[in-house]
């Protein structure tokens, strides 16, 4: 199958590569993700709201390590894949010069303002939250500076790929702190109550992922038959069927976890927990096979 010739002849390189990508999307997804849960709900319960801030903050720093990583992880691959090509000043200097190194300033800026966060917005109102958003932004950027959203028509390719983004950053950074709050006991009134309004928030998130998402692939591909036939229409269709997986445990827990744990019913709070664990463990593997998708493959060559 055509998946299985992009993967052909994959060296240890481009699995270096892959895997550094994924960390990078996971974290900046995170770091940025919880500036948009922290805004959305902003009646956070405090001891929450600081975990989501410190988990923001480590995130950011591990995605600005990764980013920093792939400098010379891609100076290395135009060499042919070698230590000597990573730390080779002319290949650093041609991949810093290019979209790369513009995506690279773009993300270590924003993820370094993510970090704003941190701040307490009682004693600086409004400033946290302004630096931090300013982060988010940039970070959006850096994600469309590199890739096949360069191509024309650029604004509507480029935009699409930022709303797809937001709302997976959302749904990422939400993870952590809905797993928390379900530990929490079930009579209490914020747990509940945030519980229930997530699900209403991420009905509009989770059209947003999936319209911009699909919309964007029909636009890269230009139809049903690369989708079938070039790998990376394939990867794309098994991205896709790990979204629908991932989309029926968050109807689940919306139309029957949720409702069960705000009813105070047995074992409730722990059947929702393992739901939520179970869709960060299918996020990790949709952005190893958006990693995979990036690194491997392309619209145009299949």
């Amino acid at each position: 199958m055509a998946w299985m010739s992009a993967l052909a002849g994959v060296e240890a390189w481009t699995v270096a590569m892959i895997l550094v990508t994924a960390g990078l999307y996971l974290g900046a997804l995170l770091a940025t993700g919880a500036v948009l849960f922290r805004l959305a709900f902003p009646d956070l319960p405090d001891p929450d709201r600081r975990v989501l801030a410190r988990t923001g903050a480590v995130a950011a720093w591990v995605a600005i390590a990764l980013a920093m990583l792939q400098w010379p992880l891609q100076a290395g691959y135009l060499g042919g894949g070698n230590v000597a090509s990573a730390m080779d000043p002319m290949l650093l200097r041609m991949v810093f010069e290019g979209a790369q190194g513009t995506r690279l300033i773009l993300a270590v800026t924003g993820l370094l303002l993510v970090q704003a966060i941190l701040l307490d917005a009682r004693r600086l109102p409004g400033v946290g939250y302004g630096l931090s958003l300013a982060g988010v932004l940039l970070v959006m950027f850096a994600f469309v500076q590199v890739g096949h959203t360069v191509d024309e028509p650029r604004v509507l390719l480029a935009g699409l790929l930022i709303v797809h983004l937001l709302a997976a950053a959302f749904w990422v950074a939400s993870l952590a702190p809905l797993y928390r709050l379900a530990g929490h006991p079930p009579e209490g009134a914020d747990a509940a109550r945030i519980l229930a309004r997530f699900g209403q928030v991420a009905m509009v998130g989770v059209g947003l992922l999936v319209l911009a998402g699909v919309v964007l692939a029909w636009w890269l591909l230009g139809g049903i038959t690369p989708l079938l036939t070039t790998g990376y229409g394939q990867f794309l269709i098994g991205k896709v069927l790990i979204v629908a997986l991932l989309l029926l445990l968050a109807a689940a827990n919306k139309w029957r976890l949720v409702p069960a744990f705000e009813r105070g019913e047995a074992g409730a709070p722990r059947r929702l927990r393992r739901s939520i664990a179970l869709e960060g463990a299918l996020v990790a593997l949709i952005l190893l096979l958006t990693a995979v998708l990036t690194t491997v493959s392309s619209p145009a060559n299949g």
